[in-house]
């Protein structure tokens, strides 16, 4: 309905399943879970600012021995607006930040013949101020990590920007810096956010939808129901203008863990004519923009979200991640996003071959 339905998915060709499949065997699962392990929580610039330093060092030095040249982007706000953290209690409470001083951690590998376009890839390091964060969102800096070395053994064409965002907990005030950075020195050519995507769930009942959502994604909300609303799957949120980029990861996403893996929810806000009304009709829409990808959506970037769907809010938020789930799941999605990444970048070793389905 008004160009809210799944679109079909690119067929990936018998190279392109092979170079997947020998990318998911670079995905170490051991150093996935060891990363996870490590980072110190609960970790936040202005409650737990020693865990967030120590976060910061430990994400530099992974990214530099994966090969990236990375460094510590600090950023200063005056008179910003934001959100409260008013956790455990999960509230959007708006209040003006006189002084933001933070810093995003970011890390390139510079591509040897279009320097100037880049494939961004990024996930908040932030936690709120009374949670450990580990699928919001230390599972998902765990798999910027592991991409950073795996995506690392292929020459590019085009650049690669990795980045740890800061205060997305605050109302994505890291993500603005970013943007406004990448947006004098690159041409973003797409953007995948890494946001609350270490965990699903099996079992029927698992999943719970917003109230109204069918009316505009009516076939995913079929799959959902008949599935026994299990919480089985990994959403791609998307602007119009990534579409090609959801539809090739969501492509890799189910060659990785069997169909129906990916479910795909285009944004309505940027749709001809209709996009306000449709914003309007179903305000849980207005929940696709909470993470760091809505900062690219409003420069006019393409982006997507990769989601569990914990903080959409289709699925319950949980404080904890239970390890063999991370390892699951996680493997499947750092592979495919690197996949895609490659496909993006035009690793100079890439086939091109894609044929498209009809």
């Amino acid at each position: 309905m008004f160009g809210t339905g799944e679109p079909r998915l690119p067929v990936l060709g018998d190279n392109l399943r092979s170079l997947g499949d020998a990318v998911r065997k670079a995905v170490d699962i051991e150093r996935l879970r060891d990363d996870l392990v490590a980072l110190p929580a609960p970790r936040n610039r202005l409650y737990a600012p020693e865990a967030m330093a120590r976060a910061d060092g430990m994400i530099i030095e992974r990214f530099a021995k994966a090969g990236w040249q990375a460094e510590k982007q600090p950023f200063f706000f005056d008179s910003v607006e934001g959100i409260a953290d008013t956790s455990p209690v999960l509230v959007h409470q708006p209040v003006i930040y006189e002084n933001l001083e933070g810093a995003n951690i970011v890390a390139e590998m510079k591509g040897i013949e279009e320097p100037e376009k880049a494939v961004v890839v990024l996930g908040h390091h932030d936690t709120v101020q009374n949670s450990p964060g580990a699928n919001d969102n230390t599972a998902s800096v765990a798999a910027l990590l592991e991409l950073a070395r795996v995506t690392a053994r292929w020459k590019l064409r085009r650049s690669v920007v990795l980045a740890a965002t800061d205060m997305e907990e605050l109302g994505l005030i890291g993500a603005r810096a970013l943007v406004m950075n990448l947006l004098g020195s690159h041409e973003v050519l797409g953007a995948v956010d890494f946001e609350t995507m270490g965990c699903t769930a099996t079992e029927p009942g698992t999943q719970a939808l917003p109230p109204g959502i069918g009316l505009l994604y009516g076939g995913q909300v079929k799959r959902v129901r008949e599935s026994g609303f299990r919480g089985d799957f990994t959403c791609l949120i998307y602007n119009g203008a990534a579409a090609a980029l959801a539809g090739m990861l969501g492509a890799a996403l189910d060659h990785q863990a069997g169909p129906h893996t990916a479910l795909l929810l285009r944004d309505p806000s940027d749709l001809p004519l209709v996009g306000k009304v449709l914003n309007m009709m179903v305000p849980a829409v207005r929940n696709f923009a909470r993470s760091d990808h809505a900062c690219f959506w409003a420069a006019g970037l393409p982006a997507l979200m990769v989601t569990d769907t914990a903080t959409v809010p289709m699925f319950g938020w949980s404080p904890s991640l239970p390890m063999a789930c991370t390892s699951r799941v996680m493997r499947v999605l750092v592979t495919s996003s690197s996949f895609s990444v490659l496909m993006r970048a035009k690793a100079t070793s890439l086939p091109s071959m894609v044929s498209w389905a009809r």
